[in-house]
């Protein structure tokens, strides 16, 4: 019993710091992928934003009802 706290003894400092810097390596593992996903959230918003806007610009710019043709639409019509 007496060596295992011996050789516990001896190797405690190291295992002390491995643990350490595991734990520093997964937290910054943790904080970058919080982030990342905060960041993808927030364009997948912004995008929807745009595209709502663009529908919008582009629904408000139609010069013409949308239920009949234009006169003016290129195609001929007999």
């Amino acid at each position: 019993m007496s060596v295992v706290i011996a050789l516990l003894g001896a190797i405690w400092p190291y295992l002390a710091a491995a643990g350490a810097a595991l734990l520093a390596v997964l937290t910054a593992y943790g904080k970058g992928r919080s982030d990342q996903k905060s960041r993808t959230e927030t364009k997948d918003l912004r995008d929807a934003n745009d595209i709502r806007k663009q529908g919008a610009d582009a629904r408000a710019d139609a010069a013409v009802d949308p239920g009949r043709l234009r006169d003016d639409d290129g195609w001929k019509r007999h």
